[in-house]
């Protein structure tokens, strides 16, 4: 399995970037899976926080900040630029990161559309 985004299926902010990331991903090349569900235990085999999100590319594992500026750069075009945030340090970019996933669930759920490339 290869370019899968593992994400927070009770979380607003999560699902609404997952949305995105779908309408941005115009290859279809993105598969999506929630971080406490059977794909996650499958293709990683251990538990996850739940206030990361965790992408799998080619057999190696991004998380937090890494992850968003992965996928960015799997997407091409517009989106690789934020390769540019790769010039601010790690410790930086995660501390950003963090407040951001401390106060996530204080935005309202939204449906994901059902789509073959959500899986369990």
């Amino acid at each position: 399995m290869d370019k899968v985004v593992f994400y927070d299926g009770d979380c607003g902010l999560c699902q609404r970037s997952v949305r995105a990331l779908v309408s941005l991903d115009s290859k279809k090349e993105l598969l999506f899976a929630p971080l406490n569900g059977e794909t996650y235990k499958t293709e990683v085999g251990r538990e996850s926080d739940m206030s990361t999100v965790v992408f799998l590319s080619h057999g190696q594992l991004f998380y937090k900040s890494d992850a968003v500026i992965e996928i960015g750069r799997r997407l091409g075009g517009v989106k690789s630029l934020l390769l540019l945030l790769k010039l601010i340090p790690r410790f930086i970019r995660d501390t950003v990161y963090n407040i951001i996933a401390r106060n996530r669930k204080k935005v309202s759920c939204i449906i994901l559309p059902r789509d073959q490339r959500f899986l369990k």
